[in-house]
């Protein structure tokens, strides 16, 4: 073996090390809606937001609240996603895996993010007020909101045969079938919080203007697989590595802007822009090794170094498992543009609305190779390529071989930016005897339907963040009182069966092996979907391996509840 090659199985001892969160949106793409009342609209709600939820959706719609409005709402989401990857799990020479030469076996997620089967709640908590009139047309708002995505993964095997779906668990039995998304990722957490405050402004009658400014919070927690050899195209479980990290940013700011304009009584026109969030997260990184991840019998040694992601830290002792690690990654800018027809009886009083919202998301923003090349490290953020780096080295212990730090890694997503419709309306039933104040009760019935075309490219379809198109349909009730409303709702948001196809439109899907001499894909050497990362070689050079070719069920259920009182 030469010193070279030497160098390679060193280096590639702690692959795993450059793997690090694969968030996007809080882990997914948006969801519409933001809370009860727009969710269950299908997220055409950017004109007509009147409550705490117009703190997300348009600030001018602060300007419609009247004394003091406090919101307690949440959409509740539960995200369902099956991958059967095209192909066999290999023959790995020297081996006697039971499962070799079988079809893969497929992969669920089965996050349970609070103990309680999949749901999680996306919360909106907002408190309006219009000073009491002390400045005639200015209102003000503030409160905390969480994008509305599904980023919780935790994936399992499905083995079939009355044995369930397992998790995963590195090092351990190497007979069972292993998740053929471990290089894309095996579990993922995230939590992005966005405490802001806003103001809104009525210039005219007609016109309202408004300005939200956000300072964020993420907490980015991820475990994933990579080679850890140069050349495991077979992908032996035993020459894998494992990562595990946990980063935060503290700081992640964000301003949106809005405005409304009724030009009738009856119409009202509306646009919202959310500006992009750059998350600079840094934290702590651990690694496992496979038994055959090594470098003969020589054993490996993770070493910390003073680098990009802490460089005002002095080395860490030799050994130590807690490694510095940083990411940076962005969640899309947005617009939505904005009509409403509402529909009033004699007296001028709503009785019903219909909207319909157009959507942009800036998903197709790109950072060049030079940016992951130190060219301008840690600034250029982007939502589908995201920069990740460890503080660390490999160091083998051989006489003669150079320690080996590794590069920062350029993890991509093949996004492009997307657009949607929806259309959402209302319609409001009086009940009961008249209050006092002249008015009574209402219930009011709510539905949307919504279309979204898809964030991924061809092939870039990933188990670690939704890139498909959908489908939202959504339904929701409620009762207004004088003081207080109290909203429910659900839905589905539909994606059917997107598939990846073979990279290089072959018949079969492009599998390298170690006896490979050509590392085409039926002739195509782009990267058509992720591969498993090398960093021990620039960002833009990594192996041809793809590992997404194959086939995806998903599907979002949705609730929704929510309570306002105004004051």
């Amino acid at each position: 073996m030469t010193v070279r090659r030497e160098i390679w199985f060193a280096g590639f001892g702690i692959a795993a090390l450059a793997a690090l969160p694969r968030l996007a949106a809080a882990g997914g793409l948006l969801l519409p809606g933001a809370g009860a009342v727009s969710t269950s609209r299908a997220g055409a709600a950017v004109a007509s937001a009147d409550d705490g939820e117009a703190l997300v959706l348009n600030p001018a719609g602060i300007a419609k609240a009247t004394g003091t409005t406090i919101t307690l709402t949440a959409a509740i989401f539960d995200y369902a996603m099956t991958f059967q990857r095209r192909g066999t799990y290999d023959a790995v020479p020297g081996e006697s895996y039971p499962y070799a030469m079988q079809s893969f076996a497929p992969v669920n997620n089965d996050a349970s993010p609070l103990g309680i089967g999949g749901l999680l709640p996306v919360p909106v908590i907002a408190v309006l007020s219009d000073l009491g009139g002390r400045v005639p047309g200015l209102h003000v708002g503030a409160g905390v909101y969480a994008p509305n995505s599904y980023p919780f993964r935790d994936l399992c095997t499905d083995l079939g045969s009355g044995a369930g779906c397992q998790k995963y668990q590195f090092n351990s039995n190497p007979n069972i079938p292993p998740p053929p998304t471990r290089y894309d990722v095996m579990k993922q957490e995230a939590a992005v919080f966005l405490p802001s405050i806003a103001a809104a402004y009525r210039i005219l009658p007609q016109l309202d203007i408004g300005l939200r400014l956000s300072w964020g919070f993420a907490n980015l927690k991820s475990t994933t697989g990579l080679w850890g050899v140069p050349d495991n195209y077979d992908e032996d479980i035993k020459k894998d590595s494992t990562l595990t990290t946990d980063v935060t940013d503290r700081f992640v700011p964000g301003f949106g802007l809005g405005v409304t304009y009724r030009p009738t009584p009856n119409l009202e026109f509306a646009a919202n822009y959310s500006s992009e969030l750059d998350i600079h997260a840094k934290g702590t990184a651990t690694s496992q090794l496979g038994p055959s991840a090594t470098l003969g019998v020589v054993p490996l040694m993770i070493a910390p170094r003073t680098g990009t992601c802490d460089p005002a830290a002095p080395p860490a002792p030799d050994g130590t498992t807690d490694l510095k690690a940083c990411t940076d990654l962005a969640i899309p800018m947005t617009a939505q543009l904005a009509a409403r027809y509402k529909f009033l009886d004699a007296a001028g009083k709503l009785k019903g609305d219909v909207e319909l919202d157009l959507d942009w998301e800036n998903w197709g923003k790109r950072c060049s190779s030079a940016d992951f090349n130190g060219g301008n490290a840690g600034h250029c953020v982007s939502p589908g390529d995201y920069r990740a780096v460890i503080d660390a080295e490999a160091r083998s212990g051989v006489p003669g071989v150079p320690t080996l730090v590794l590069h920062e890694q350029d993890i991509q997503h093949g996004f492009r930016d997307t657009y949607a419709a929806r259309i959402g309306g209302s319609y409001r039933l009086s009940v009961g005897a008249p209050r006092d104040d002249g008015n009574r009760n209402e219930v009011i019935l709510r539905g949307g339907l919504g279309y979204e075309t898809a964030a991924a490219t061809t092939g870039w379809l990933r188990a670690d963040i939704d890139g498909a198109a959908r489908t939202t349909i959504t339904v929701g009730a409620a009762y207004r009182m004088q003081r207080f409303e109290v909203s429910v709702g659900g839905g589905a948001i539909l994606e059917g069966s997107p598939s990846n196809p073979n990279v290089g439109g072959g018949s079969a899907p492009c599998n390298p092996t170690s006896a490979s001499t050509d590392k085409t894909c039926n002739g195509q050497t782009t990267h058509q979907g992720p591969d498993p990362l090398n960093p021990l070689i620039e960002a833009d050079a990594q192996a041809l391996n793809p590992v997404s070719q194959g086939d995806y069920k998903s599907h979002y259920l949705v609730f929704m509840l929510g309570v306002s009182a105004w004051f």
